[in-house]
């Protein structure tokens, strides 16, 4: 299948979908981020189902407003020829057809709430992040364990099918979502063994395997030695840390997760809903540089609050420090008359898998040539109690000592500390 009749596949199974409105088909959706291994899973378990076990599309739950916001998406969406994504994707922004009631999860595994509906029916759950136990007796396949990359899980059930014929454009992009995830299938890092077969698999199924370092790979060989693989490596990573440009409400918005948590009422709190809304923002810079990308850091993300009615945001930044070493630091800002915030501090403080250690707020905003002087692990901790942020919000800023640890970490134990009030 060349690239342009792979494209021309997508579009023909788009029109094909609504045309059906929507009935008989399973819509394949990864997790509200859209990170490029959610839209790889997504793709590449909607092409398998459709080609061993009925009709299947692939969701992209990325608004078309957001496309631009990840440089490496549209890099490898491109590697694929798969350059007019609207056109060729159906993605969130495109009508949702009334008679779709079959939904198979990629890269989470609870479905969002905006799906559910009395029919919907999860029929399929394909994931590497913490279990949350659902559709035991509707999905299948049903597989949740860990991997460095969600597309590695998929690409597992593409072998016990050998007469398959995989596009090399998607195997490409599958490819491409396990390299980005596990850094190039580094060695001591996210990579497990079963990223590692991926992508040996599909390595020669993809469009890199015309270079005659990939013709003649033996079985003994290291791939990530392949000088293909690290520049493919090198040029995702690149995208993914190419945010220079993007305001702050585009940084919030670029890798966000929001949950929504049932918790009991409160006796201290003036107006303590049942439910509370939380977002987790992932951000690859500094706390320092990212309250210097826009001129009103602080409203802008004041604004973010409001728009999605959040009770919490987590900032989680990832970047890397002066002598190259990997950092993270956490950002929470809590609604201050909702009776969580110092039970929500003392959970995050307490944590051993996080390794938190605050650290004066004030410090991050403002110059981030000045913050930066401050080699991370010279910041001397804090013992003063959280910062105003606003007249609705409080905030707490801490250095994670544990820079392992990752939204796929702390998610869950949000989760239960919220659910624990």
């Amino acid at each position: 299948m060349s690239t342009s009749n792979f494209s021309s596949y997508l579009k023909s199974r788009k029109a094909n979908f609504l045309a059906d409105n929507g009935k008989g088909w399973t819509v394949v959706m990864g997790n509200e981020a859209g990170d490029l291994d959610s839209l790889a899973s997504a793709l590449g378990y909607a092409w398998l189902r459709s080609n061993t076990s009925g009709k299947a599309i692939a969701y992209i739950t990325t608004p078309r407003e957001d496309f631009v916001l990840r440089a490496e998406n549209l890099h490898a969406l491109g590697l694929a020829g798969i350059n007019h994504p609207f056109e060729e994707l159906y993605c969130s922004g495109d009508p949702m057809p009334s008679q779709v009631s079959q939904f198979a999860l990629v890269d989470h595994n609870v479905l969002h709430t905006r799906y559910a509906s009395p029919t919907a029916k999860v029929v399929a759950v394909i994931d590497h992040h913490e279990d949350e136990g659902q559709y035991r007796d509707t999905a299948d396949p049903r597989i949740v364990e860990p991997a460095g990359s969600c597309s590695s899980l998929v690409v597992r059930l593409y072998q016990p099918t050998p007469n398959l014929s995989i596009p090399p454009e998607l195997s490409t992009l599958l490819l491409s979502a396990n390299l980005i995830d596990t850094q190039g299938l580094k060695e001591g890092g996210k990579a497990l063994d079963v990223d590692r077969e991926a992508a040996a698999f599909l390595i020669s199924r993809s469009l890199l395997a015309h270079n005659e370092e990939i013709s003649a790979l033996s079985d003994k060989q290291i791939i990530t030695h392949l000088p293909s693989i690290q520049s493919l490596s090198a040029t995702l990573g690149e995208q993914k840390l190419s945010v220079s440009h993007l305001t702050t409400r585009d940084l919030l918005r670029r890798d966000y997760k929001e949950y929504t948590f049932s918790i009991p009422a409160s006796e201290d709190a003036m107006q303590y809903p049942n439910t509370i809304r939380a977002g987790l923002s992932t951000v690859p810079l500094r706390l320092s540089t990212f309250f210097a990308s826009s001129s009103y850091p602080i409203k802008e993300i004041q604004d973010w609050l409001a728009e999605r009615d959040l009770s919490v945001l987590g900032i989680l930044t990832t970047f890397r420090s002066k002598k190259g070493k990997g950092r993270r630091e956490q950002l929470w800002i809590v609604k201050v008359d909702e009776g969580i915030a110092e039970k929500l501090w003392q959970g995050l403080e307490s944590n051993g898998e996080l390794g938190l250690k605050m650290v004066d707020f004030s410090m991050f905003v403002g110059s981030a040539d000045a913050a930066e002087e401050i080699e991370d692990e010279d910041a001397g901790e804090v013992t003063t109690g959280e910062a105003r942020f606003g007249e609705l919000y409080v905030a707490r800023a801490y250095k994670q000592g544990n820079t392992s640890a990752t939204r796929k970490q702390t998610a869950p134990i949000l989760r239960k500390l919220m659910e624990g009030l």
